[in-house]
């Protein structure tokens, strides 16, 4: 597969999409994206770009395709519960009819972004891929549907890989703050204090860097793999990621607070990346620390609004369900 170059990623001018299409580019791949850009293009500006509906792709557009990757639809609890039947299309529909196509036409690969978040609510038990799954709310349980329909469809022509992966921090041209170290990394910024809802609630944290070196073996690993990842990096409490926090900033010379409460959350959950490691020789380089300390450098240099809206999916994703 090391040969092959046409890559076809689909939501990919997202907060991960934008890192792995640059990322593919740079080395030598024809990426082409397809997204309908609700945060914007940040895109190398020779990356072929598709501005539509994934429902829109026909068979006949992928036959020069060698992968296919789905990073669409919406991207988080908010999102989901906000619209949970445009969340059921866009989560578990649309990867599904993508996927089927890309069969029909004859792509042998096809990456799907699933989400840790299948295992529910979980009792500081690890999770492995052969883990019980238990999703209670419509986000998790649109990953799983797509998930399971993707995967039911692989054969000795189309090698589907499904990525469960862990929450995810670090930096982005199309930057997200909504996620759990970029969002303590926000509030550390702008009010010099983090607060912490509840610190016993476990996270398998993930960089964006290793998310995007993961993808890349998905899709240039040998065509014999055809299998469900966790991608992750270290289990992390919430507690421990807000020490963290505190202790980055102080290498920048700020004082952050951390104010702790005790609320209930449904979400808790440990994974194990144990599988990703032997089958897909993932190793993942990079700690919470690092994503903070290059969120805080490329903040500085870029001098964006962390305030913007545009930064948080839920927002812009309301204003324009409101404006439909």
């Amino acid at each position: 597969m090391t040969s092959k170059k046409n890559i076809l990623i689909a939501g990919g001018a997202g907060y991960i999409g934008t890192q792995l299409s640059n990322d593919l580019h740079s080395r030598g791949y024809n990426v082409t994206v397809v997204d309908l850009f609700w945060f914007g293009n940040h895109l190398n500006k020779n990356i072929n770009v598709l501005n539509k509906n994934l429902m829109e792709i026909k068979e006949e557009d992928l036959l020069d395709y060698d992968a296919v990757v789905f990073l669409a639809g919406l991207s988080n609890d908010p999102m989901a519960n906000f619209s949970p039947a445009k969340n059921f299309i866009e989560n578990s529909a649309a990867p599904t009819y993508l996927a089927f196509i890309s069969k029909e036409a004859g792509v042998r690969r096809f990456v799907y972004a699933s989400s840790c978040s299948v295992y529910g609510f979980t009792d500081n038990e690890v999770m492995d891929e052969d883990s019980p799954v238990n999703p209670l709310y419509p986000y998790g349980i649109s990953k799983l549907q797509g998930e399971r329909a993707i995967m039911k469809m692989a054969d000795d022509s189309f090698r589907p890989i499904a990525m469960r992966k862990g929450t995810v921090g670090g930096w982005s041209p199309r930057m997200r703050f909504d996620l759990v170290v970029n969002t303590m990394t926000k509030f550390a910024l702008t009010g010099g204090k983090i607060v912490v809802h509840n610190p016993n609630l476990w996270r398998p944290l993930i960089d964006i860097r290793d998310v995007v070196t993961a993808y890349r073996k998905a899709i240039t690993c040998d065509l014999s793999i055809s299998e469900v990842f966790n991608i992750c990096g270290e289990n992390y409490t919430i507690g421990r990621l807000a020490e963290d926090v505190v202790e980055t900033f102080s290498h920048h010379g700020m004082q952050i607070d951390v104010e702790t409460q005790s609320r209930p959350d449904v979400r808790n959950y440990l994974a194990s990346n144990k599988k990703a490691k032997d089958i897909l020789g993932f190793e993942p380089q990079y700690g919470p620390g690092s994503s903070i300390h290059q969120i805080l450098n490329n903040i500085k240099e870029s001098g964006i609004d962390i305030l913007d809206k545009k930064f948080y999916n839920i927002q812009t994703f309301m204003d324009m369900e409101n404006d439909s």
